[in-house]
């Protein structure tokens, strides 16, 4: 297992450093931020980054996108925003496609597009990302741009709660409780519910206490 590990990990390192423009984004990380030896320049970070994105390097396109839906060292512009994240989230780049998701699903920086923010988050989701799995919970549930699919919605929900965070929670104890049809069905609700309000989502505890009652 050693010897194999010696001879892939390098590989790994190889790959990611082959990237194009690998060198321009780590260079840009580090000027944002700064460290003990260098001073944070966002001016020659968002040049950095910038040609690493036009270079075709998927991560750089997200945090230009990122940089631009905030105005970060550059002007605040949607239209660009949204150019940059479609590229990386076409190229790949897990982040920027719940990005995406999230931007035609609020109508934040493009017009509001249930079908489109349904085919991001579904990419990204059969990929593993928790909060586009959360996201399609709710639009399932909710019936955003189709009929409502409780069973869909907890389907995705039940992946979601592997990242630990409460909403995902609530919202799949909430579903679990309203379908339940065996005590059983009622405790394992309960449990997640209880998870949840346990880290302080108030619509959580206060859907406990109607259980317990």
């Amino acid at each position: 297992m050693k010897k194999y590990l010696s001879v892939i990990i390098p590989f790994l390192l190889i790959l990611a450093c082959s990237q194009p423009g690998a060198d321009d984004l780590e260079r840009a990380k580090l000027l944002m931020s700064g460290d003990s030896l260098t001073v944070p320049d966002t001016a020659l970070a968002i040049e950095h980054v910038t040609r690493a994105a036009e270079r075709g390097n998927a991560e750089a396109m997200y945090h230009l996108a990122y940089y631009r839906q905030y105005g970060i060292g550059v002007e605040q512009d949607d239209k660009k925003t949204l150019q940059w994240y479609e590229r990386s989230a076409k190229a790949g780049y897990l982040k920027a496609q719940y990005k995406l998701g999230m931007i035609y699903y609020g109508g934040n920086g493009a017009e509001q597009d249930y079908a489109e923010a349904l085919t991001w988050f579904t990419r990204s989701a059969k990929r593993g990302d928790d909060q586009s799995q959360y996201m399609l919970g709710i639009m399932y549930s909710r019936g955003r741009g189709m009929e409502p699919d409780t069973a869909r919605a907890i389907h995705w929900l039940e992946k979601s709660v592997a990242g630990g965070h409460p909403y995902p929670e609530f919202l799949l104890g909430k579903l679990l409780y309203e379908t339940a049809e065996t005590p059983e069905e009622v405790e394992t609700a309960r449990q997640w519910v209880k998870s949840a309000a346990d880290k302080g989502v108030g619509h959580a505890k206060e859907l406990l206490q109607t259980m317990d009652n």
